[in-house]
């Protein structure tokens, strides 16, 4: 059943093409702003009550759904399956806006490339070097791949049905509004939020590591893994980054323009800086990777027929 919902929403989001921002991802924002407007005293209690409140605002109705839906027939579990993964990942919109910067770069128009990037990441570069821009749309493809993806489909796999994709979904767009995307002296309600989703997110991030290894340069995934992952500024994406650079022998990382000067990155990944030919090469990368997860469905299916 996981399997076919899961094909089904593919080719749902291929027919129909969602949002940018998916319906779900959405909903899970405007439940954090209100909670932080009500709850945030600025500090790290009111975080924890904030972050449990969301929990049971948004799991307890997939969990009464998934159990109506169960009693009723199995094809009402399939379409509300289906509607979950619909409005959750973010697979196709990712690899599309990779590459339209990829389609821009081959065309010699840094500037309509570091566009697409200002657009697709919320932030971008102060200017449009070719490389720079290059280097940091495949971290975020690499991101967004896992996050709206990978990620997702490892907590529906182990807890099927809505309850998984609606737990990681909530619990990543919470660690983003409450600690990720504020001033530091704002941090303290988003403590446990970003403490709670890397808990949450600590096995499919080595899982998707592992998948990037497989379906790229196993040793050199490894080896950046092991090795350039703790030297990452944001540990929380450090393993994903460290192993999609070195899967795909680019380098990503470096120094790039930003905040109104240089900001310093350490290297990550192996061999030649990222171009248009390697975000072409990532693009395969992470269709190879969802091919790799689709096995491991099928995988699952067949230990349960067993």
């Amino acid at each position: 059943m996981t399997l076919l919902a899961l094909l089904l929403a593919l080719l749902a989001q291929h027919a129909y093409p969602p949002p940018p921002w998916p319906p779900l991802a959405r909903l899970y924002g405007r439940a954090c702003l209100w909670l932080r407007q009500k709850l945030d005293a600025g500090d790290r209690n009111s975080g924890i009550f904030a972050w449990v409140v969301l929990m049971a605002l948004v799991l307890a109705p997939a969990i009464v759904l998934t159990a109506i839906a169960s009693r009723i027939h199995p094809a009402v579990l399939l379409v509300l399956d289906v509607a979950a993964l619909y409005g959750s990942l973010r697979f196709l919109p990712t690899v599309r806006q990779l590459a339209d910067v990829e389609k821009s770069l081959r065309t010699g128009d840094p500037g309509a490339a570091l566009a697409t990037l200002g657009e697709w990441q919320g932030q971008g570069l102060d200017a449009p070097d070719a490389g720079a821009v290059a280097r940091v749309a495949a971290e975020q493809a690499l991101r967004e791949a896992h996050q709206g993806t990978y990620g997702f489909l490892f907590w529906f796999l182990v807890l099927p049905g809505p309850v998984g994709v609606v737990l990681y979904g909530a619990a990543l767009r919470a660690a983003r509004a409450w600690e990720h995307r504020v001033e530091p002296h704002e941090r303290d309600f988003g403590w446990f939020a970003g403490r709670a989703f890397a808990l949450l997110d600590w096995i499919p991030q080595r899982v998707s590591a592992f998948a990037f290894a497989i379906v790229g340069d196993f040793e050199d995934a490894l080896f950046c893994w092991r090795t350039q992952a703790p030297s990452w500024p944001r540990p929380e994406e450090a393993v994903v980054l460290a192993a999609g650079a070195g899967a795909l022998e680019v380098r990503l990382g470096e120094p790039i323009p930003a905040g109104g000067g240089w900001v310093a990155r350490p290297a990550l990944g192996v061999g030649e800086a990222a171009s248009e030919d390697g975000l072409a090469s990532l693009e395969g990368m992470l269709w190879r990777a969802l091919v790799l997860w689709l096995v491991v469905y099928v995988l699952a299916v067949v230990l349960q027929m067993r």
